[in-house]
């Protein structure tokens, strides 16, 4: 909305292009009647001097025909005058008056300065007077014998022709005003329109300019005058604008992805607790109404008013947070990061469990290891069932030691080893000789169901181990009679879906989402004489094969663990 528009009763401005044109024809109009005044001055001027030369020619004429007759034809000469306006009187050397003194209905009273005039020309002058009314007077003398002998005195009036020539003259520079006035409006209304429409079209680009639109290039930069300087700086302010904006664009594109990225929530919140910014780990800390969790609240308050504040074990319902706070003066807000400490607290309480399983597990074994050293080296060796005795003991704590041993040094192997580019793999192959490696106990029965021809990107002895393992868990968790299932089967979107089912005690429901975790052990329902390594090694495994494994399972009806990986093309040869 214009800036006109935006207050009710706000006056609509006058167009650039009106004040133009009324200054044009203002400038005409002066022109035009300074033009007229001087023609109309000049027009009189003339006039006057021609009717004055032709009133002064007429009487030295008359008086020249007068003194070619008689005194006595005077007054005839004076009859046979027909021009209108004009009137005459002739007078005898003396002075005296030898026409009528009314001549064509003007008394001789009626000339103002008669007496002087006929006194200078009847010594042989002539005078000329300009009277009131465009009335000219002139006394001539009369020569008869080459000497003054008598006068004439003349009245006229503007003669009608000259009179008419000026009233037209002045008619026609009305009517040339007129048009000089009505050529300006014209002419200064085309210049006006050329000159706002482009100002208009100056005016459109630097809208487009508010309103963020940088990729359109301004119309009208090509000329030399101010106009064109002012388009020229507004495409240069739009290129710069437009590099600017493409520049913080991709800054905030960026800051954005890292930001959307990040583990942990970040966010700017307001002095009411409003997120002003969040990103997408921070969702969840944010109600509906877009207002922050009120546990961070306290601790955002106290940010606000110290600068900076800290809490590594901050409670929000059954996570753990650690949020550290700090105030930005320049936004009115606080920034925090809230990273969630749950899981790691977790691995903590789980590695510490873990250790001190790990030093009873290797106590004992390692304490009657000694035992049974010391028994054997007191003389039991020499007593054959003893010995037989204490070197089956000495053999089970070893392998236990071993076990153990094996399970950690699996586990660092793994975490050094990337997600690097598996080949492919039978499917079938793997199977085959993860169940040869695995003996069933008695009263569990094993049955395998594997599509043919299933090709599958990882590698053979990883899955092989993995298997392996499940297929272990699932011996150790179906108790007499029992069965063990093991399938293999394309599944949607090109992948490989491997199952090891079994009908045993299965897990608590609480506890599946943990199963995968390092150094997790189970209420007893799983690995009962493992150390909570099994299914963590399991899990690293096929992520290094860039597979999915997961686990579905019902209390008391028996678990079924799941291995996904993407489908392979088969090989010419064989593959393992």
């Amino acid at each position: 909305m214009a800036a006109n528009e935006s207050q009710p009763g706000a006056r609509r401005p006058v167009g650039v292009r009106l004040y133009l044109a009324i200054a044009f024809a203002a400038v005409a109009l002066i022109t035009a009647g300074l033009a007229a005044l001087l023609v109309t001055g000049s027009s009189d001027d003339e006039a006057n001097e021609r009717a004055i030369e032709l009133t002064l020619g007429r009487t030295v004429g008359l008086a020249d025909r007068i003194g070619q007759r008689p005194p006595s034809a005077a007054a005839s000469l004076l009859a046979d005058i027909s021009d209108p306006g004009y009137s005459a009187w002739v007078f005898d050397p003396q002075g005296k008056l030898l026409s009528p003194a009314i001549s064509r209905g003007v008394p001789l009273s009626d000339v103002p300065g008669r007496v002087k005039a006929i006194d200078n020309a009847l010594i042989g002058d002539r005078t000329l007077d300009e009277l009131p009314g465009d009335v000219t007077s002139v006394a001539a003398p009369v020569f008869r014998g080459g000497r003054p002998s008598g006068a004439v005195l003349a009245r006229a009036e503007r003669p009608q022709e000259l009179q008419a020539a000026i009233e037209e003259v002045r008619g026609d520079t009305v009517t040339a005003a007129l048009v000089a006035v009505a050529v300006a409006v014209l002419i200064g209304f085309v210049i006006a329109s050329a000159i706002t429409t482009r100002v208009k079209r100056l005016a459109e680009s630097a809208g487009r300019i508010a309103e963020g639109r940088l990729d359109e290039p301004l119309e009208g930069t090509g000329g030399r005058d101010e106009i064109t300087a002012l388009g020229s700086s507004l495409e240069t302010m739009r290129s710069a604008l437009r590099e600017t904006f493409s520049a913080l664009s991709s800054e905030r594109d960026r800051l954005s992805a890292i930001f959307d990225a990040l583990d942990d929530a970040v966010m700017v919140v307001g002095p009411e607790g409003e997120a002003r910014f969040a990103n997408a780990a921070a969702e969840a800390m944010i109600g509906s109404d877009r207002r922050v969790a009120g546990a961070l609240l306290p601790w955002l308050r106290r940010a606000d008013a110290r600068g900076a504040a800290e809490n590594d074990a901050l409670r929000v319902g059954d996570r753990v947070y650690a949020v550290g706070a700090r105030r930005l003066p320049a936004e009115g807000a606080v920034l925090a990061v809230v990273r969630d400490r749950t899981e790691e607290l977790r691995r903590e309480i789980a590695e510490r469990e873990f250790v001190s399983n790990a030093a009873h597990e290797l106590r004992n074994p390692i304490a009657g290891i000694s035992g049974a050293i010391e028994v054997l080296r007191g003389g039991a060796k020499d007593d054959p069932t003893a010995r037989e005795h204490f070197l089956n003991r000495l053999a089970e704590d070893t392998d236990r030691v071993s076990r153990l041993t094996e399970s950690l040094l699996t586990l660092a192997r793994m975490e050094s080893v990337g997600e690097g580019g598996p080949g492919a793999l039978d499917v079938s192959i793997v199977i085959d000789e993860a169940v040869q490696a695995v003996s069933a106990p008695d009263g569990i029965d094993v049955a395998v169901a594997s599509e043919p021809e299933l090709v599958a990107h990882g590698d053979g002895v990883l899955l092989r181990q993995v298997l392996i393992g499940l297929l272990t868990n699932a011996f150790k968790n179906t108790p007499p009679p029992g069965d063990v299932t093991l399938r293999a089967r394309r599944g949607d979107d090109e992948e490989i879906l491997i199952e090891v089912s079994d009908t045993g005690t299965g897990i608590e429901p609480e506890e599946v989402d943990r199963v995968f975790e390092r150094f997790y052990r189970g209420s007893g329902a799983l690995e009962q004489e493992g150390f909570g390594l099994g299914l963590s090694i399991a899990k690293r495994m096929v992520d290094v094969m860039g597979g999915e494994i997961g686990v579905r399972s019902v209390l008391g009806e028996g678990s079924t663990f799941w291995i996904r990986l993407s489908e392979a093309q088969p090989a010419a040869t064989p593959v393992a």
